[in-house]
């Protein structure tokens, strides 16, 4: 268990000292959005509710309180509950990133 708390705690510091932004191509992270993450969440908006009830919608995820690209790279590079684990590239995972943020009520 210590060895867990020791990974977390490294990955999220790690994570923290390199600059994560919105950066990736939006168009790019709707098109691997529909291949890995559209079997449970709902990806586009107008879109509800999610294929699986316990998933929230991306409109959700990026309109959620405090919701930055460092959250969303945590979300997706740290197991949790019900979701799997995905390998994606840096640039996929920044893709997704940007275009879940692109969602954002008021963009």
């Amino acid at each position: 268990m210590e060895r867990m708390i020791c990974l977390v705690t490294v990955l999220a510091l790690s994570i923290a000292a390199s600059p994560v932004h919105a950066q990736g191509n939006q168009q790019g992270g709707l098109a691997e959005a529909r291949q890995v993450c559209s079997e449970c969440h709902a990806i586009q908006k107008g879109q509800v509710p999610s294929p699986n009830s316990r998933s929230p919608t991306f409109v959700e995820l990026a309109n959620a309180p405090g919701m930055t690209a460092v959250a969303l790279l945590v979300a997706l590079t740290t197991p949790h509950a019900g979701m799997p684990m995905f390998i994606l590239t840096t640039e996929q995972r920044e893709n997704v990133i940007a275009y879940i943020l692109s969602l954002k009520e008021g963009n």
